[in-house]
């Protein structure tokens, strides 16, 4: 039944024996730890110290004009992201939107709107499923028609992985975007976009790595970027080299994006900033998601305005960048221009020589009624009110000289007839000084969450699968095993050939088989594997399969190792002078304690509950016969099989126990 151990039964485990498992385990455990926490330190530093530029100074940056009070040398655009319109929950985000583009784009009246995808939700009413919905992008183009955007702005929007599920090619009848946004089959690609104004140009160049064909979720979150896409890039940007400032602008973060990295960092690094979307600041949890990459470039992310509506208002001043990220229907709205913030100064792409130079401190306002309060103060004195210029913009004379030294403080106020007020305030320093980055942006920014999955994955899994052959070798047999506990039942399930070898197979399996064969762009079937998507002849690379895995681990194999280690044990035969005792231990006489009855039913939910999620996550996504042929459904039906034959075994111990019989 169970798999019957050979060796003598009177082998005994002495103290010793013990004291070595013991002590090889906690040896790897403390090696691992260390290795975690060198690890860290390394990346802590990698991420937080801040970058340093050697290079030469700005061209510009010691020649005229420089900021003083006048309206000349500076332009205002705006940045948004992960609209999500759906048509099955919260109509608000809609009617805001639709808010956003008559009551903000009137108020602010920024010459370039940027729209960096995920315009649509495109997912089915129980948020598993995803499919194109004409509906929703209905709603997107009469918000933006009826606002008149295109007459106000030069209005600029891409497609995000939303905007793509289950988009057989970008010429298909349920790509909408190129029917219903503002950029059309123009936007569907690479491109480049030039602002021609009195005192320069500017150029924004999209960074199309849009998955085609576009697989429905959850296999989708990767970006891609092929060999054509990358020269175009390349060729934009040479186009682009006597640009005052070139920004790049695209739906993932870098971090996010596969295939030519290497090129596209490359090429990113000619720009000051890349601005991007997709992450939602990891649902607020990160709400300051911007860093300056090693290339001296910008990458800045913008919250969502799917659930935090937000956007950005961004300017250049004398060819300096400077932004702030405002939360819809909040006023007025403060974006200081100069001096910049600290943080989030370029020296390799921006003249930041500039603020020495300059007259006056110099910000914009934006409101629906008239400003009656403007005052600025650097660290903590209050240099009084400024003067309205000219449109939003508002100075206050100033002397440098004074702040050339480290870091230093400025805040402005601001207040409407209307009585709201603004505190807006940051660092900043006109001798290089800058503070450390945040730790946590800088991570998922400047790392690559490709390769962070794929470790995860190879690390728990490699010691959850080479874990129990050590034990198995490390313990030589279970017989007369006088611990109780989990380690005992580890060391009974590990020498138990059926157990221990369904528990590697189903493990190992996900490596290397297919996942399921299922619908997975609209009218083709494929297959999903570890390493991506085969769907119409074509190979669609994705690693969010490895986050899958890593949480399998967690919440499938490591609960099913531990129950039936714990059921095991209760009903586990012995050995004594070569013939077998059909009587079970001491735990068999009752149920397993209520510690072990708690755990075992603890691990047998989350076993059940998170397979039957990948089923049906099957089912919604890619049809019926991703489900039929799942490996989530078959892993489970398997387990079942196994868990009934261990109930079968344990009535047969028991009746065996109960008759006092011996073989």
């Amino acid at each position: 039944m169970f798999g019957i151990l050979s060796g003598s039964g009177k082998a005994r485990y002495s103290r010793k024996t013990m004291v070595k498992v013991l002590g090889i385990c906690t040896t790897i455990l403390l090696l691992n730890i260390a290795l975690l926490a060198w690890l860290w330190a390394i990346a802590v530093e990698h991420f937080t110290v801040p970058v340093e530029y050697n290079g030469p100074p700005h061209q510009r940056g010691h020649k005229p004009p420089y900021p003083g009070d006048t309206m000349d040398n500076l332009w205002w655009f705006i940045h948004i992201s992960d609209i999500h319109i759906s048509r099955f929950r919260d109509p608000s985000r809609t009617t805001d939107f639709q808010k956003f583009c008559t009551n903000e784009i009137d108020i602010i009246k920024p010459e370039v709107t940027i729209v960096t995808g995920d315009l649509t939700d495109a997912k089915d009413w129980d948020h598993v499923g995803s499919k194109q919905y004409e509906i929703e992008w209905k709603a997107y183009h009469n918000a933006i028609k009826f606002g008149h955007v295109q007459e106000k702005t030069v209005w600029i929007d891409i497609r995000g992985n939303h905007d793509a599920f289950k988009v057989t090619h970008k010429t298909h009848s349920v790509n909408y975007y190129r029917r219903y946004s503002a950029m059309g089959e123009k936007g569907d690609t690479t491109f480049m976009y030039q602002h021609k104004l009195p005192f320069g140009t500017y150029s924004f160049i999209s960074v199309n790595a849009i998955l085609d064909p576009g697989p429905g979720r959850p296999f989708n979150f990767f970006g891609y970027i092929g060999k054509d896409d990358i020269e175009k890039l390349e060729h934009y940007v040479d186009e682009s080299h006597h640009s005052n400032h070139t920004m790049f602008f695209g739906h993932y973060p870098t971090s996010t994006i596969i295939g030519e990295q290497f090129r596209l960092n490359n090429a990113l690094s000619q720009g000051i900033a890349y601005l991007c979307g997709h992450l939602h600041s990891l649902g607020g949890m990160i709400p300051n998601m911007k860093a300056l990459q090693k290339t001296g470039s910008l990458e800045l992310e913008v919250e969502d305005w799917k659930i935090n509506r937000m956007y950005r208002v961004m300017a250049y001043d004398h060819d300096l960048l400077s932004f702030n990220d405002v939360n819809f229907g909040e006023w007025p709205v403060v974006l200081i221009t100069n001096p910049k913030r600290a943080r989030f100064m370029a020296p390799k792409h921006e003249p930041v020589d500039k603020m020495i130079h300059s007259t006056h401190i110099r910000f914009l306002l934006f409101s629906p009624s008239p400003i009656t309060l403007a005052t600025v103060a650097i660290d903590g004195v209050d240099l009084g009110p400024a003067k309205h210029v000219e449109g939003p913009l508002y100075v206050l004379p100033w002397e440098p000289a004074k702040f050339m030294d480290g870091l230093h403080t400025i805040t402005v106020t601001a207040k409407n007839a209307d009585g709201d007020v603004t505190n807006t305030g940051y660092r900043f320093s006109l001798d290089g000084s800058r503070p450390m980055q945040w730790f946590a942006a800088s991570l998922f920014l400047m790392g690559d969450i490709t390769c962070g999955l794929q470790f995860l994955c190879i690390f728990v899994g490699f010691w959850f699968v080479l874990s129990l052959p050590v034990v198995r070798w490390l313990t030589k047999s279970s017989a007369g095993y006088r611990h109780h506990g989990l380690p005992r039942s580890l060391v009974v399930l590990v020498h138990n050939n059926m157990y221990l070898y369904s528990i590697l197979g189903i493990a190992i399996y996900p490596l290397i088989g297919p996942w399921c064969i299922g619908e997975i762009i609209q009218g083709h079937y494929g297959a999903s594997t570890l390493l991506g998507l085969y769907v119409n002849g074509t190979f669609i690379p994705e690693t969010f399969s490895y986050a899958v895995v890593f949480v399998d681990i967690l919440l499938f194999q490591l609960p099913m190792t531990i129950y039936f280690a714990l059921h095991l044990d209760c009903y586990q035969p012995t050995v004594s002078n070569g013939s077998i005792t059909m009587k079970s231990n001491r735990r068999a006489k009752r149920p397993l304690c209520l510690c072990s009855s708690v755990t075992s039913f603890a691990c047998l939910v989350s076993m059940f509950i998170w397979k039957i999620y990948l089923c049906y996550s099957a089912y919604a996504c890619y049809g019926t016969l991703a489900l039929f042929t799942s490996k989530d459904l078959w892993t489970m039906v398997f387990v079942l099989l196994l868990r009934s034959k261990l109930v079968r075994s344990k009535q047969y111990y028991r009746e065996m126990n109960g008759n006092g019989q011996t073989s």
